[in-house]
This record gives C-alpha cells, structure tokens and sequence, in this order.
C-alpha cells in the first residue's frame, strides 16, 4: 500500500520505518526541520528497553533515581530512566526509516484534504496526492485529524513551560515537586542532564508560565533556553481510524495523564497499528491494553487535579514506606495498573484519595 504519513517525529518515522520493513511504500511530510522545536523534556522509562533501540546516538544521562517532593515530605524512588536529546532522537527514527527506503519529506506542510487527496506545500507550490493510507502523527492540534473530522469538543490541552538552566544538580536523579503553590493539578520537574545543566519545567491547563516563573525564580536557576508546547490529555472517546485515516501519538491523545508522557506509549501504538494494517484487525480494538494504562492514568489525574498539600504529604508519607517503596522500584509508570494493583493491596488508605473523585 501506498501510506501518506504527517508529521516526522519519532511516531511518524517509527511508523514509515515498520511499514516499509513489511512491505509498504510510505512517505513522510513534515512541514520543519527533524526534531525541531524540541517541545518535550525527552525522559524515558526502562520500557523503552523493550523496542532493542540503540540508545548511543542520543542518550544524554541516565537517571537512577527519582525524588518526589510534597510540601512537608521527601522521598526517594530507586528506578532507571533515559534522557534523551529530542533532536538526536527524532533523527534516529528519520534515519532508519529513510534506510528502509522511505521518503522523509521536510518543509512539507499538509493543507486540506479534498475528497480522498491530500493537498500539501512546499517551497515549490501545492501538489495533491492520493494515497491508500493516511496516517496523523502531527501532534496534539493534528490538522490531519481535524481535517478528517476525529476532533472531539471536549479534548482538553496541557500547556507545558520548560527551560534549560545552568546550576548544580545531581546528575543522576530526577526532582518532582507537588503541591497547590508549585504547579496545581500535576507537578514540577528538574531533570538533570549533568552536574551543571538541567531541564526544568512544569505543566497545567492554565497559567503555566506564571507557576513556571516563580519556581524558576524560588530555585534561582539560570535560563540557557526556553521551550513551550502543547500536550494533549488523554480522551478516552477518542476515535482512532476513520475511513483511511488512522491516528498515532499525540494526534490520538495517546499521552500518560499523570506525567503527560507519550514516547514509549506511542511507539507501542504505531507497532499496534502496523500489525492491523499487515493483518487487516481492527485498530480500536487491537489499542485496548494500551487503553486500559491510560484510563488507570487519567482516573489518578483526576485525584491530582484536586488533591489537597496536606493530601499530598500523606501520598508521600504511604509511599516513603519500604515496601510501598520496593513496589514504586519494580513497575513503571508504563505499567501503572500493576504499580496500583499491588500498591492498593499492601496500603488500603490510599482508597481514602477516591473522595476527590466525586
């Protein structure tokens, strides 16, 4: 099959890599440059080992430790993450696709759709295409998406404020911050990439940058860089194909509510939706373990949106206990009903957090 594919980060050209290993003729459109702007903190659980990746070309540090901070309480989780650099990141997958022979196309910018074409521009003009499959893998505002009418009005948007900042960190651990003072509804991050450069951000669906300014302030952290972008919510109504059109990534909402992370979530998807497309399965249906992770996600978010500082000193003081600690160590937040299964069973009071869910 001839698959149009828009958008050409690392969804988009992970999808047109897999297609053309199995047969297919895929294009990519990508209306920048590979990995520009970077819009995401580029952390990535262990379950990203899953993939055999290669991390060389673009891992910037490993994380080995996770410290999570209420407003009284402090704790730390032992787990392994990857950071990445976004812009050697997404070129890796652009590389392999082109390597399997498909076409990576940059300042290719997707118009409209006219019946079952494509229109797209470039620097030349619009030209019109027609292929069998189309694939939205343009981000959380997707004009694809909007194009073919998947957008629901009720699909809600974080807006995330990040900078890289000079100071002194431990390169090896990873800081959370919580509470309704620091950033309400999620948390802030400070995520080393050495001993003296971090990436320091926060998320909320409003007033990003006056939270982000005060922390950054709080912290006295000197900006190198800023960063902004938009991340999409996950919506379970969310519909994913519709007549040749399929959706991938944050075009689909396919994000973790809680950490608003949706690499490793995303890679997963488009291996789901390649093996539909050689298989000819149902794609909806096929996404329901992924769908059943992200539910459990957005049933917790729900509590985060309203939790109270006191209830979050609480949260740390359950956690902070050795065997609640040694579960938080053993699963990741790519596996969170089995993190919620078995957190549940050894600390019931955790049921007590259910009340903001009314």
């Amino acid at each position: 099959m001839d698959i149009a594919i828009i958008g050409g980060g690392p969804i988009g050209c992970y999808a047109a890599y897999l297609l053309m290993k199995t047969g297919h003729r895929a294009t990519v459109y990508e209306k920048r440059e590979i990995g520009d702007p970077i819009q995401c903190t580029g952390i990535l659980t262990s379950e990203f080992d899953e993939f055999n990746i290669p991390l060389g070309s673009f891992l910037v540090n490993t994380i080995h430790h996770h410290e999570l901070n209420s407003p009284q309480q402090k704790i730390n989780i032992k787990q392994k993450d990857y950071i990445v650099c976004r812009k050697k990141f997404d070129n890796y997958f652009a590389n392999i696709a082109r390597k399997e022979g498909a076409e990576v196309l940059t300042d290719h910018c997707f118009l409209r759709k006219e019946g079952t074409s494509l229109i797209i521009k470039n620097k030349d003009g619009e030209f019109s295409t027609r292929p069998d499959i189309v694939i939205a893998a343009d981000g959380p505002l997707s004009p694809t998406a909007k194009a073919y009418g998947f957008y629901h009005s009720d699909r809600e948007n974080f807006f995330g404020v990040q900078a890289v900042v000079e100071g002194k960190f431990d390169p090896h651990l990873n800081q959370t911050y919580f509470g309704q003072d620091v950033c309400p509804g999620l948390f802030a991050w400070v995520t080393p990439e050495s001993s003296t450069i971090a990436r320091v951000g926060l998320a909320m669906k409003r007033n990003s940058k006056a939270y982000f300014d005060k922390f950054i302030q709080k912290n006295n952290f000197k900006i190198l860089e800023m960063q902004a972008g938009t991340i999409p919510l996950y919506n379970p109504q969310q519909k994913l194909q519709k007549d040749n059109c399929y959706l991938v990534g944050d075009a689909s909402s396919y994000v973790k509510a809680t950490t608003l992370g949706g690499l490793v979530p995303a890679l997963k998807q488009v291996q789901i939706l390649v093996d539909c497309l050689n298989h000819k399965k149902n794609y909806q249906q096929s996404c329901k373990p992924l769908v059943q992770q992200l539910k459990m996600h957005l049933l917790i978010q729900k509590i985060m949106a309203k939790v109270s500082d006191q209830d979050w000193d609480r949260i740390m003081a359950y956690t902070n206990q050795h065997r609640i600690r040694k579960i938080f160590e053993r699963y990741t937040r790519d596996n969170i009903i089995k993190l919620v299964f078995h957190t549940l069973l050894q600390e019931p009071r955790y049921l007590l957090l259910a009340k903001y869910l009314l």
